[in-house]
This record gives structure tokens, sequence and C-alpha cells, in this order.
């Protein structure tokens, strides 16, 4: 794999994090907009749409992006690392990084939260709507996090194809 490559790699991860993400915007700015006091948010579905939309120019052209990130590689400009072994440790590494900005602090926040309804005797209905919101990005985060750290060698064995796939057209 060239870095112009392993950078296109990169960039499609990215675009599957940034599509991800958009659900979480769209629950945050549908949370907000519900508050008492508060009116509602008319540009939600465009901003949620715009990343939507940047996620998947992202994942059709990731390319492009490499091409302008490193402009001068050449093709015989090769690592030597195997590009499935690579693109495995790629899928482990943003596995870890959701795992540590995302499903961590949700943990911190949601434990001792029950804890506290459990010893105030309520029941888990008495939560505002604002924290069920965010239990669903948080559950959604956490299982892509296993999936792609546990399912890292079918994963970088599909998008390697996918990029053989590509070449060979």
């Amino acid at each position: 794999m060239t870095p112009q490559q392993i950078v296109g790699l990169a960039v499609r991860l990215f675009s599957i994090w940034l599509f991800i993400f958009s659900f979480s915007i769209y629950g945050y700015i549908s949370a907000l907009s519900n508050q008492p006091g508060f009116e509602p948010y008319p540009l939600k579905y465009p901003i949620v749409v715009f990343i939507m939309v940047l996620s998947i120019l992202l994942w059709f052209f990731p390319m492009s992006v490499a091409h302008r990130l490193i402009p001068k590689t050449k093709y015989e400009n090769i690592l030597n690392i195997q590009s499935q072994e690579a693109v495995r440790v790629a899928c482990i590494v943003f596995a870890l990084l959701i795992f540590t900005v995302q499903v961590l602090p949700a943990i911190a926040y949601y434990l001792p939260l029950s804890f506290y309804i459990s010893r105030q005797h309520q029941s888990t209905l008495d939560y505002e709507q604002f924290h069920y919101l965010k239990i669903g990005p948080f559950v959604i985060e956490f299982i892509v996090a296993l999936v792609l750290t546990f399912k890292s060698r079918s994963i970088s064995k599909y998008l390697m194809s996918f990029g053989a796939k590509e070449s060979n057209e």
C-alpha cells in the first residue's frame, strides 16, 4: 500500500464514524428542541443531511482527499506492510478511539446516575427524555466498537476485496 492508499483507508473509516455520528447529532438537536422553554430548531434535518452527505462523499471519494493531503507520492513508493493487516490494525485503532472518546464517557455518566436513581428507589422511567436520547447513540457506538474490534479480520477482508474490485475495473 502506498501512503496515499493508507490515508484513503483512514478517510473511509472516518466517513463511517461521521455517518454514525450524524445520528447522535440528530438526537442532541431533538433533545434540545424538546426542552421546556426552547423553541423547535428548524435546521436539524438540513444539518444531519449535510453530515450524512459529507460522509457518503468521503466514502466514495477517499483518494481525492488522500491526493490533497499527500500530493507527491509515486506508485512505486510502497510501504512494506501487508495491506490486510494494516486495515485490520486501523479497524482496531478506530474501535479503540470510539470506545475511548464515546463509550467510556457515557459509561461514566450513566453508571453513577443509575446508582443514584436506584438508591432513591425510583423507577428508570423517571429519567428525563434527554437521558433516553443519549442512551441510543451510546448503545450503537458500543456495538460498532465491539464489531470493529472482534470482527476486524472479516471487515479487513471485505474492504480489501472491495478495493480489488475497483482496481480490476
